[in-house]
C-alpha cells in the first residue's frame, strides 16, 4: 500500500513535466511571430492582407514645406483674400490625403488665428490655406502689412506649419522648409487696386479742394457780390471738408489693404458729425445776426450790385460798349460842320442838327462811364475788408485780428488729423478716439459757434 502510494505522488509530480515538455514544440511559432509584429509596428509598415485596396495606405507624416504657390500653382506674391498652396515633402511617395483641417498656419512664427480649415490638393500634393482677415487675426495682419512703401508693396514672410493640439492650447510650429522654400512675399497692393484707389483718392481731392480755389466750397458768403475765388475761407466748413476727405481717403486705402469695407469706426463717424454740427451752427448763427457784412449788402444793392454777374456785367460788358460807342460819336463829330452860335445865328442845318445830337451824346456817354467806374471804385472800397487774405489767416482769424477760438479748432483738427492717419497707415485701421479726445473736438466747435454770437465784424 505503502509503495502503490509512493508510486501514484510520483506519476503526479512527473505530469506536469511531461505536459510541458509536449506543449513547448507547438508555442515555438508563436513567440517567433512576436518580435515580427512588433519590429513592423516600430518601422511603421502595417501588415495588411492581400487583398486589402490600395487607398487604405496610411500617409506618411509630412517632412518639410516644398514650395508656396498662389492658386495657379505659380511663385507669384499673394495678398488677402487669396489662396495659399504649401506644397510637402511626404514620405514613402504615397497619395493619400492629407488630415489637412488638423493642420495650422504660421506666419513668421504666428499663429494665423481663424482662418478656414485648409483643404489637401492631391494633384500638387498641397495644403490649400485661404488667407482671411478676420477679427481674430487682423493684428497679425496689421503687423505683416501696416505701414506699407508704395514703392514695393510686397512682405516677405516666413511660413510654417503646426497641428491643431487636441487639448485646445496653443498650436505650435513644427514643418518648416530649407534654403528658402518658406518664405512668402506678401502682397499689400496690386497694381490694379492701387491705380483705381489713386483715381478716387485724387478725384475726391480735386472736387473739394481744386475746385474750391474756384468756387465757395470751402469759403464763406457773406457778400454774393464778391467773386468767389476771392471770398473768405469758412473754418467751419474747411473742418468738415477735411474730416470728410480723410475718412474717405482711409476707407479707400484700408479696403485695397485689406479688402474689409467694414472699417469706418464709431469714433470716425462721430469726427464727422462732430464738424458737420459745428459747420451747421455757426451758418445759423451768420445767418440770424445783423452784421457789418448785411449793411455793406444792403449798400452794394443800392449801388445796382445784387451779385457778382452785375459786377463782371457793368466792369466787361457796359463800360467797354460805351466806351465804344463813345469812340465812334467823337469820329462822327469831327466829320460834321459844327452849327454856327450867337444871338443871330441862322438855323442850324440838318448836317449841324447831326453834329449836336452827336455832342449831347457823347456828353451822357462820358457821365454814364464815370458814373459806372464811381460805382465800381465805391465797390470795391466796400468788399476789401471781406476779400480772403489767404487761407491761414482767413481761418485763424476775424476782422478783428487774430481770434483764439479760431485758432483752438484749427490746430486741434490738424494735430487729430495727424493721429489718425499715422494709425490708419500703421495699423490698417482707423484708430479708436476715447471719450476725452471726442468731448474736446466738441467743446472746441462749441466755443467757436459761441464766439460767433457777439463777434464783431466792423
Amino acid at each position: 500500500m505503502n509503495r502503490a502510494s509512493a508510486i501514484l505522488l510520483a506519476v503526479c509530480m512527473l505530469l506536469p513535466a511531461l505536459f510541458a515538455a509536449a506543449q513547448s514544440p507547438l508555442l515555438e511559432p508563436v513567440s517567433q511571430a512576436a518580435p515580427s509584429s512588433t519590429a513592423a509596428a516600430a518601422t511603421g509598415e502595417a501588415q495588411l492582407p492581400a487583398e486589402a485596396p490600395k487607398s487604405a495606405v496610411e500617409q506618411a507624416a509630412p517632412l518639410i514645406i516644398t514650395a508656396l504657390t498662389d492658386s495657379h500653382q505659380r511663385h507669384e506674391p499673394i495678398g488677402l483674400n487669396e489662396k495659399l498652396l504649401v506644397q510637402l515633402g511626404v514620405g514613402a511617395g504615397s497619395t493619400a490625403m492629407l488630415d489637412a483641417a488638423k493642420y495650422v498656419l504660421f506666419l513668421d512664427g504666428t499663429e494665423v488665428q481663424d482662418l478656414p480649415d485648409a483643404t489637401f490638393n492631391k494633384d500638387s500634393r498641397s495644403l490649400v490655406f485661404e488667407l482671411k482677415r478676420k477679427e481674430k487675426n487682423k493684428d497679425l495682419w496689421a503687423t505683416l502689412l501696416g505701414a506699407p512703401s508704395l514703392a514695393h508693396p510686397f512682405v516677405e514672410v516666413s511660413v510654417s506649419l503646426g497641428e491643431k493640439p487636441a487639448d485646445n492650447t496653443a498650436a505650435k510650429p513644427t514643418i518648416g522648409g530649407v534654403n528658402g522654400s518658406d518664405t512668402l512675399l506678401l502682397k499689400v497692393f496690386g497694381p490694379w487696386s492701387m491705380a483705381i484707389a489713386s483715381l478716387l483718392i485724387g478725384g475726391v481731392i480735386w472736387l473739394v479742394v481744386a475746385r474750391a480755389q474756384r468756387n465757395t466750397t470751402l469759403r464763406d458768403s457773406y457778400l454774393p457780390q464778391i467773386e468767389p475765388a476771392q471770398q473768405t475761407y469758412s473754418l467751419a466748413r474747411c473742418q468738415m471738408a477735411f474730416w470728410f476727405v480723410l475718412i474717405f481717403c482711409s476707407f479707400v486705402f484700408l479696403y485695397i489693404a485689406t479688402w474689409d469695407y467694414n472699417t469706418v469706426s464709431q469714433q470716425a463717424l462721430e469726427l464727422m458729425g462732430i464738424s458737420g454740427a459745428t459747420a451747421l451752427a455757426a451758418v445759423a448763427v451768420d445767418y440770424k445776426k445783423d452784421s457789418p457784412a448785411d449793411a455793406v449788402n444792403r449798400g452794394l444793392q443800392a449801388l445796382g450790385f445784387n451779385s457778382y454777374d452785375d459786377v463782371v456785367r457793368m466792369r466787361d460788358v457796359d463800360i467797354p460798349r460805351m466806351q465804344a460807342e463813345l469812340q465812334a460819336k467823337k469820329l462822327e463829330l469831327e466829320a460834321l460842320p459844327r452849327p454856327p452860335t450867337g444871338a443871330h445865328a441862322p438855323p442850324p442845318s440838318e448836317l449841324q442838327q447831326q453834329w449836336m445830337a452827336a455832342d449831347r451824346r457823347i456828353t451822357q456817354l462820358t457821365l454814364d462811364i464815370n458814373d459806372r467806374r464811381n460805382r465800381l471804385t465805391m465797390y470795391e472800397a466796400n468788399i476789401l475788408p471781406f476779400k480772403t487774405q489767404g487761407f491761414f489767416k482767413d481761418v485763424t482769424t476775424d476782422i478783428n485780428g487774430t481770434a483764439i477760438h479760431r485758432l483752438q479748432v484749427f490746430c486741434w483738427t490738424i494735430v487729430l488729423g495727424g493721429v489718425f492717419i499715422i494709425g490708419v497707415y500703421r495699423n490698417l485701421a482707423m484708430p479708436e478716439f476715447g471719450g476725452t479726445l471726442l468731448a474736446l473736438m466738441g467743446i472746441s466747435g462749441a466755443g467757436y459757434v459761441g464766439f460767433k454770437i457777439p463777434e464783431n465784424n466792423s
